[in-house]
């Protein structure tokens, strides 16, 4: 009988305020066992998310650690030599390769699982059970199909029939068939698009998640139980999770106006915000490093600080920091950049080093607000500068402190600067890599100078194991 590979004890129900994401031992279940009532659905999905926030995932791996350095945010040691100067045919570089592919593949394979017996079983829950699970189901299948698009096939706006990925949309299957890159977008977007239809009832239309408080005799505050609550909300994929996704996934074909429609949605749902300055002049414990208000899919991680400072900070006995190559210059040497300097203190990287107290729940945000204000400059500029400029400058006045009545704000703007300010934004958050992919753009190169773009540096080798058993053919 087949079994699925799911993480018990990381239950995920909105109906609850226990411990809901606590993580025990991984084990195996029996499928026909697991799938007999609602929670056991639910269970499945939780362990999907655990999966995907573990270091070898987004909890650091195309996160915090090599998509970034690609991205020559950072000097790098001896670990990363091969990745900072794009060579992904050394030994080291294959076998992160091969685990990155065997990895997103794996937890795709799990959410065919779950449609599948979600067809299967659908009369162990209800139709509103059902849709939900359906949809966080394809839209994760469609997230973690993307990322493998982004990483192993060239751009679909460059080369629309060149050979892109295989899309596995059925459970167990182990040759799924591969598809050009204008196919696997459709197929992407044809899952999205189901989602969308199938959370159109999904919990978060009833609550904003930033503004949800504890009740106590003194008054409403906000507390960890209250950032806890909020997080049922967006560490999880939500209806505007999927809307964003869409809006990556119509950017990606150039179709710019669909782009547009999907990121106004997410910003005018009235369910996040931009940062607010009361939110960071807070003390140790209660600072929002992360900007937790904008995140509108994030991945909670309890060992995320513990990896950052195996990462950034230099720790006896863990392993050596990496640095900034020149973060002064980054952000312009403003000080009142709260993304300076909140993110960085010396030369330390610190946006994932909160205090071991801080009431805000350690979480890898995977699509953030802010994304979406910097998707519709990128898209719009071309068309409609004065929006462009627009959306740039209302994310500026929630990062530059003083900024409020729009002071420093750009009267004019060069496209560069929209992806200078997305260098800014999207430290530790591994995106930056995919903006100079999507726009061809050369990188810059640290210490060596400028490196030029090329498919050599942008798209990922297929892994060994795909060539050798005669899977597939390398580019």
């Amino acid at each position: 009988m087949k079994k699925l590979y799911i993480v018990i004890g990381l239950l995920f129900s909105l109906a609850s305020c226990n411990n809901w994401l606590d993580v025990e031992l991984d084990n195996k279940v029996d499928d026909n066992k697991l799938f007999s009532t609602a929670e056991g659905f639910r269970e499945a999905l939780a362990g999907i998310y655990s999966e995907m926030s573990k270091s070898n995932m987004y909890g650091q791996t195309l996160t915090t650690e090599y998509i970034d350095i690609l991205s020559q945010y950072f000097r790098t040691n001896n670990n990363y030599q091969y990745w900072v100067g794009y060579d992904y045919k050394h030994n080291t570089s294959k076998n992160k390769i091969s685990s990155i592919w065997n990895q997103l593949y794996s937890n795709i394979s799990q959410a065919n699982c779950i449609l599948e017996w979600a067809d299967k079983n659908a009369s162990v829950m209800s139709e509103s059970e059902r849709n939900q699970v359906r949809g966080e189901a394809l839209a994760l299948r469609a997230f973690l199909h993307f990322d493998l698009y982004r990483l192993f096939a060239p751009d679909v706006k460059r080369s629309p029939k060149a050979e892109g990925i295989p899309y596995n949309k059925i459970f167990g299957v182990s040759l799924p068939p591969m598809y050009t890159t204008e196919e696997v977008l459709q197929l992407i977007i044809n899952d999205l698009k189901e989602a969308e239809v199938c959370l159109k009832d999904d919990p978060i239309e009833k609550v904003v998640p930033y503004a949800i408080r504890t009740s106590t005799p003194q008054g409403d505050i906000i507390d960890k139980a209250a950032k806890d609550e909020a997080d049922k909300y967006v560490a999880r994929v939500n209806l505007y999770g999927v809307k964003a996704m869409l809006a990556r996934a119509y950017q990606a074909r150039g179709e710019n106006a669909l782009a547009i429609e999907k990121a106004k949605e997410v910003i005018g749902s009235g369910k996040f915000r931009l940062l607010q300055l009361s939110s960071v002049d807070q003390s140790e414990t209660q600072v929002d490093l992360t900007f937790s208000d904008e995140h509108i899919f994030a991945l909670r991680n309890r060992a995320l600080r513990e990896n950052a400072e195996i990462i950034f900070k230099e720790v006896s006995g863990k392993g050596t920091a990496l640095q900034m190559y020149d973060g002064y210059n980054l952000y312009q040497g403003n000080r009142d950049d709260l993304r300076f300097s909140k993110w960085f203190d010396d030369f330390d990287f610190i946006k994932y080093l909160p205090d071991s107290n801080n009431i805000y729940p350690q979480k890898m945000p995977l699509i953030k607000l802010s994304e979406m204000y910097l998707l519709i400059a990128e898209c719009c500029y071309n068309t409609a500068p004065d929006q462009a400029r627009e959306h740039v400058n209302l994310l500026r006045r929630s990062r530059l402190r003083g900024n409020a009545e729009g002071q420093m704000d750009w009267m004019y703007m060069a496209k560069k600067d929209i992806f200078d300010e997305m260098r800014r934004e999207y430290i530790g958050e591994g995106q930056m890599w995919y903006v100079y992919k999507r726009n061809n753009l050369d990188l810059p190169g640290g210490l060596t100078g400028t490196i030029e773009a090329s498919e050599d540096i942008f798209v990922f080798p297929f892994p060994d194991a795909e060539i050798e058993d005669g899977h597939r053919t390398q580019r």
